[in-house]
């Protein structure tokens, strides 16, 4: 009777010889679904039977509800088939997770809650068994959060204040977990093993008898004296004769394929004979004559030795092949050059066609830095990354600069705008090895885009392309030609021709902004430079003037002009306005300008009087305010008595030792902070923390960009003694605070 109910058991649970052999993944994860789904059956049963009454008489009529649910849910999944195993696998996924948010949201003893926690943990076995690698992965990213709430021992529970919890309930948890983990996990981990193991000793089986068949045959195909290769459908090698083996062995040692072998014209066919020769031997050619083996998938090639001397033919076509790769390709790539691009492409050819100019922004640094070795090999992976990433249909060229030019249909960019499209193809970083250390190289793209929409030649269609990839930049890397980038471009040429005429001219005009003591006195001011243009007398404010003169390298210049405007106001200044010293802004390029450093050292050097009227404000968001050779230019300007003052503290690249090795006496507080020093904690804290530093350090504080009254009055409370700001002026011409000076007089 007992070994009867076993048989029947294990017949249901797909657990006797023949499910146990059989190669159909849905057998053994069914198996593994019905052992699991039974055990919760017995479990929820007991639950229900056990705690019903307890429920009843506590009216929690949601914990009946519950777990009588839970046992017909559990036995409807039970009754699923075969042929439904999905919706099956569905389902149990879905029990075990409603079991552990019941738990979790309806369990308000903290240790019972954290059974349900635990008890997602078992679904990334349950995952990997029923689904698969990806989707257990993902459940176990997900077992993230309930680790977390375990860890910190979050409480979420009660739930619409809904508590299921029962005096038996710990009881109830702990024997879930204990079946879950101690039975069901290990169960249908057992029951996938034995199929395994079952299948192994068939195979095992299976390749004794087939050595025994294959051991009859080797002889006579081994000594036959034709190059015969034994082959599967794909060409790949399985066995080769003496003879066979001795022609890889001279020519080819690492063939796996016959194509490795051979350069064939066409696929190994059965019944269809072809002439190939060797690889890298066109001397050596043979007849490919696969056998007609019809009661075999294998294939069966010999090879009959047709060499004959073709030295000089050969060594023809291989001039006339390197001449034509000299001028058409590139000779490190490999691809098609801009010369072939001007000799294929024709004007229909590239007719509402995408062409895309590709630049790679920091080559030159990686040459630089790494060498030009290293270069070329980046290249290389680049361009190889490339044409795997894009169809077939992209046609690729290399144009001189490290440029790369390629087509697009507007089909192949499935409806996406061109920023979108490369933004998702083009490599972001590479990785190579050099000197068995492999480097990764971040890769800064620059894109000009042409769609061709009329009739334009292949030349003037790679001019429009590299007039767009003239406007990109780092914040812009994609641009897309316009004929208003003509314009465009002519307009900013224009701007940049003016500006430094107005420079040269010394067309500046020099503004001032005060710095206030605690009672409002000014007790300095800061020069801000604006350009006036002497046909109309309208300034120039800031961001029309200072990218361009970032872009085209004229820091020097117009600092310089800065200097000498500044100490010409100094040697003329008004006797009704408070003889208070005047900063200047640096920007860092100027002081790694020998001729400019030498002058401005000598002045302050030569006139000691200077020191009290001018002050050198370095913005400490210039990169060279990092640079050891302007500290170093620093510390010597301030050892003759020269103030440093670091502007917009806090937003940049200097540490707190840079503080100290720049000489700096006076810190300015960045606006950023002082603006949200009002209603941020946090903001007040980094202001506190800098001014505590600048006292540690003996240097003074200036809090700039103060525009409101209660601002002023948090600062004042946090010890600061000198603001700059529009709540006690905006930059103004000198006349205007001549002015201010005469009217509160």
């Amino acid at each position: 009777m007992i070994s009867r109910a076993l048989k029947l058991i294990k017949n249901y649970l797909l657990l006797n010889d023949d499910n146990l052999k059989t190669t159909d993944a849905n057998i053994w994860r069914l198996s593994v679904l019905r052992s699991i789904l039974l055990i919760g059956v017995i479990l929820t049963s007991a639950i229900v039977v056990h705690s019903s009454y307890t429920a009843y008489v506590q009216e929690l009529y949601y914990v009946l509800y519950l777990t009588i649910g839970f046992t017909a849910f559990l036995l409807a999944t039970l009754s699923i088939g075969l042929k439904h195993i999905k919706i099956a696998s569905a389902f149990l996924v879905l029990v075990v997770l409603a079991a552990s948010m019941c738990i979790l949201f309806f369990t308000t003893d903290l240790i019972s809650a954290q059974y349900g926690l635990l008890f997602l943990f078992t679904l990334p076995i349950i995952v990997r068994i029923l689904y698969g690698i990806k989707a257990s992965i993902a459940t176990m990213l997900f077992n993230l959060v309930p680790y977390y709430l375990l860890v910190t021992k979050t409480k979420v529970s009660p739930l619409f204040g809904i508590d299921i919890t029962l005096p038996d309930t710990h009881t109830y948890l702990a024997s879930l977990l204990f079946l879950f983990f101690n039975f069901c996990i290990p169960m249908a981990v057992l029951r996938v093993m034995s199929s395994l193991e079952k299948q192994s000793e068939y195979n095992q089986l299976q390749s004794k008898k087939l050595n025994k068949i294959v051991k009859g045959y080797q002889e006579i195909f081994n000594n036959g004296g034709t190059p015969s290769f034994f082959c599967d459908e794909q060409g790949r090698i399985l066995q080769a004769n003496k003879a066979a083996r001795s022609l890889v062995k001279k020519f080819r040692p690492n063939s796996e394929y016959i194509q490795d072998l051979f350069s064939l014209s066409l696929p190994i066919t059965r019944g269809v004979n072809q002439t190939a020769s060797i690889y890298n031997h066109p001397e050596q050619e043979f007849e490919i004559q696969p056998a007609s083996l019809m009661h075999h998938k294998k294939q069966l090639v010999h090879c009959h030795d047709l060499s004959v001397n073709k030295k000089n033919l050969m060594e023809f076509d291989a001039y006339k092949k390197q001449q034509y790769e000299k001028h058409y390709f590139n000779e490190l790539t490999g691809l098609k050059n801009h010369h072939f691009w001007k000799q294929v492409e024709t004007s229909d050819s590239i007719l509402n066609q995408h062409i895309v100019l590709l630049k790679l922004a920091n080559l030159r640094e990686i040459n630089l830095q790494y060498g030009y070795s290293q270069g070329d090999k980046l290249l290389i992976k680049v361009i190889s990354q490339l044409q795997n990433e894009f169809s077939s249909g992209a046609r690729f060229y290399q144009f001189p600069g490290a440029k790369f030019l390629f087509t697009l249909s507007t089909k192949q960019l499935f409806s996406n705008s061109i920023e979108h499209f490369l933004t998702r193809k083009l490599p972001k970083t590479i990785t190579v090895t050099s000197n068995n250390v492999d480097v990764e190289h971040t890769l800064k793209w620059r894109v000009g885009h042409y769609h061709v929409s009329r009739e334009i030649s292949a030349d003037a269609a790679t001019e429009c392309c590299a007039i767009a990839l003239s406007q990109s930049s780092e914040l812009s890397p994609y641009m897309s030609f316009s004929i208003n980038t003509v314009k465009s471009i002519r307009e900013n040429t224009q701007q940049k021709d003016k500006v430094k005429a107005l420079i040269d001219n010394g067309c500046l005009a020099i503004y001032l902004q005060p710095q206030v003591s605690i009672d409002e006195t000014i007790v300095g001011f800061e020069a801000l430079a604006r350009l006036k243009e002497l046909t109309t007398g309208s300034i120039l404010q800031p961001h029309h003037f200072l990218p361009l003169i970032e872009a085209n390298g004229w820091e020097v210049l117009f600092t310089q002009k800065i200097l000498d405007a500044t100490l010409k106001l100094l040697d003329s200044w008004p006797a009704n306005l408070p003889r208070v010293p005047v900063a200047i802004n640096l920007s860092g390029p100027e002081l790694l300008n020998d001729i400019f450093y030498e002058k401005l050292l000598r002045r302050f050097s030569e006139s000691p009087e200077l020191c009290k009227k001018l002050k050198l404000e370095l913005t400490e968001t210039s990169v060279l305010a990092s640079h050891s050779e302007t500290k170093r230019r620093l510390t010597s300007l301030a050892n003759v008595g020269a103030t440093i003052i670091i502007d917009d503290f806090g937003t940049g690249h200097a540490s707190l030792s840079q503080l100290i090795d720049m000489s700096a006496s006076v810190i300015k507080v960045d606006r950023e902070f002082v603006d949200r020093v009002e209603t941020s904690e946090r903001h007040r804290k980094i202001v506190k923390m800098t001014l505590d530093l600048a006292k540690s350090l003996e240097m003074q504080t200036i809090a700039e960009g103060v525009e409101t009254r209660a601002q002023l009055s948090v600062l004042k409370e946090m010890g600061f003694k000198h603001f700059q700001g529009y709540l006690f002026g905006k930059p103004a011409p000198i006349e205007h605070w001549m002015s201010e000076i005469k009217a509160q007089a």
